[in-house]
């Protein structure tokens, strides 16, 4: 068989394999209960505010190296394109265990949506100027990220004490 063959049954096989895993986290997510999607939502903000933190301590020389801060970068990406229904499940608002999601996230659904959806550009713009190693483009990169983060928090998020 020749390679040309071998890269493309490989590929066909690591599409299926990742079409059945998403499948099933899927099905998952969709028949989890309210406590248990707040937990995941929890966990993946975690990831995306992670990600900010490495890029952060690398733009402020706190002891990250650029590998750090590129993993923190795509780590911001990866969240950015997690489509927002999946991660602001309907009936997971604030008085389940300790969601601090304001329930005008969903009468607003289409403006918490425009907020989801700017943060992939500027999260490919944080990617790309990590890539870049530039520190002055990553820094302005990571405050045009953060603000992005800011906004949406600011109206649907409940301030934190």
């Amino acid at each position: 068989m020749s390679n040309r063959v071998v890269n493309v049954l490989a590929a066909a096989s690591v599409a299926g394999l990742m079409f059945a895993l998403f499948g099933m986290s899927a099905g998952k997510a969709g028949a989890a209960d309210p406590a248990e999607q707040v937990k995941d939502r929890q966990q993946t903000m975690k990831k995306l505010g992670g990600g900010m933190g490495a890029v952060g301590k690398y733009v402020k020389n706190e002891g990250a190296t650029l590998e750090d801060a590129a993993k923190g970068a795509e780590a911001v990406l990866a969240v950015s394109k997690i489509d927002p229904k999946v991660i602001f499940p309907e009936g997971t608002a604030v008085g389940v265990t300790d969601s601090a999601a304001k329930p005008e996230l969903w009468k607003n659904w289409a403006e918490a949506q425009r907020y989801w959806s700017g943060l992939q550009p500027v999260a490919e713009k944080l990617d790309a100027a990590v890539k870049s190693g530039d520190r002055t483009q990553i820094a302005q990169a990571l405050g045009a990220t953060s603000k992005a983060c800011g906004s949406c928090h600011e109206d649907f998020r409940v301030k934190k004490n």
